[in-house]
């Protein structure tokens, strides 16, 4: 055990935990576990540190997943993987992919543990397809009594809705078995639009495999993204060094190294932000485009430089709502506001505290950069923003940053007091809690079970 600092990506959040574990296994885990438990202390699990919370940070005992990273069975005849949790969403697409095998869905990175990314309910985009803790078949998880669960729909069924999405308060998921599917192309046309003429025609659009647009404040305009799914094709044809050049000067030099310093610029004068934007616009998303490429490398895309992110899923009928406000709200208020605001698509689930429970739901992403790591002050953007999603029953990605704590989020799902009583049955003494989870899900009651 070491004691360090642990920072998040953003490097917003940081803690420096009294005890440090590398376990490499389910049972060393419960070891750790049992002995917490006799000094009376607190455990969080720290993965790869993408959230842009607080929500792993601990300054008690920590878990780092670091060596629980091992691919244990991926079977090809019923399209299964069975993997440790702190295996990355990046290295497992890698393992399957010689299999024939991908994700079925995935979200704009891959440098998540899968452990972490199923806590928080990370998701993708595409009306066929739920959010990524949908594909469990199988959790394998150490309790705050120190017992190991197996959960599956064969074994302990009544809680694998309660724990596909447990935000770490649960216990600590160790080995996860998931349902993929076979490998495949993604079929990319992306097009720059019309607010007004992108929700018109937003039901046919919805109908494609994957679909998601940003909205581009500043500029006023749309970059529509739309896949469809294809066979795996051939290898793409390697670019010749001009080719190579051109796609270095428009992705590194002009969208990503020129757009950052621009946003440094901007903390001086943040009235060069709609500018900026404007220039933005027309550098990286004015002309139409299509590719092909396997699945993996068309779901993922550049998250580019440090950055502060506030996500909630409303229902998805409310969509042109929630997006004509925003834009009203930003113009009416003046916010220097940085660009995408990203809309994507989830199918409804029945995972307890899923933002998707019960409901098609609607994404919708507000960003704010931290150029060179300068923090931007967000806070005035953000809170609106969020008046708007609550107003229309929303719910907030739980990896994300915002500002509701458990009396208001209560109320947004109906599984609520449930899961509360399954957290106290496995956790009783609070075992898994952190600033974070006293913030959004409360202390612990006591329950009297029958």
């Amino acid at each position: 055990m070491n004691k360090k600092c642990f920072i998040n990506w953003s490097g917003q959040y940081q803690c420096q935990p009294t005890s440090v574990h590398y376990p490499a296994s389910t049972e060393e885990i419960r070891d750790i576990v049992c002995q917490a438990i006799q000094r009376k202390t607190k455990i969080r699990v720290f993965g790869s540190g993408h959230s842009p919370s607080d929500i792993a940070m601990s300054d008690r005992d920590l878990i780092c997943s670091d060596r629980l990273n091992q691919i244990l069975k991926i079977d090809s005849d019923s399209q299964t993987v069975v993997a440790q949790a702190g295996v990355t969403i990046k290295k497992l697409s890698q393992n399957l992919a010689k299999h024939g095998l991908a994700w079925p869905n995935l979200g704009s990175i891959s440098d998540q543990t899968i452990g972490g990314a199923i806590a928080t309910a990370t998701h993708g985009t595409g009306l066929n397809y739920g959010i990524l803790s949908t594909i469990i078949q199988e959790i394998t998880l150490v309790t705050g009594l120190g017992e190991i669960l197996k959960i599956s729909l064969n074994e302990n069924s009544e809680l694998l809705n309660v724990v596909r999405c447990h935000i770490g308060s649960l216990g600590v998921v160790t080995e996860l078995k998931l349902q993929v599917t076979q490998e495949f192309d993604l079929e990319v046309r992306e097009k720059p639009e019309t607010l007004e003429n992108v929700l018109e025609k937003l039901p046919e659009s919805l109908q494609a495999d994957h679909y998601r647009f940003w909205y581009l404040p500043h500029a006023d305009r749309v970059w529509e993204w739309s896949a469809t799914r294809k066979p795996p094709g051939e290898t793409a044809l390697r670019q010749n060094f001009c080719q190579r050049f051109q796609s270095w000067y428009q992705e590194k030099l002009i969208g990503y190294y020129t757009f950052e310093f621009l946003l440094y610029l901007a903390t001086y004068n943040p009235g060069l932000i709609a500018s900026i934007n404007r220039w933005y616009v027309q550098q990286m998303f004015s002309k139409s485009k299509q590719s092909r490429g396997n699945s993996v490398s068309q779901f993922n895309f550049n998250c580019l430089f440090k950055q502060q992110v506030n996500e909630w899923a409303i229902p998805i009928e409310h969509t042109s709502e929630a997006i004509f406000k925003i834009r009203q709200m930003i113009q009416e208020k003046n916010y220097q506001v940085h660009l995408p605001i990203e809309v994507r698509f989830v199918k409804g689930d029945d995972i307890w505290l899923s933002p998707c429970q019960g409901r098609d739901s609607c994404y919708i992403g507000v960003i704010t950069y931290m150029p060179y790591g300068k923090l931007v002050d967000c806070q005035g953007y953000f809170k609106d923003y969020e008046k708007i999603m609550a107003n229309l029953d929303g719910r907030p990605h739980w990896a994300k940053r915002f500002g509701p704590d458990a009396e208001k989020l209560e109320k947004s799902y109906p599984y609520w007091n449930d899961f509360q009583k399954v957290r106290y049955r496995l956790d009783p003494d609070n075992l898994f809690s952190n600033s974070y989870s006293d913030r959004v899900l409360g202390k612990p009651q006591k329950f009297v079970f029958s």
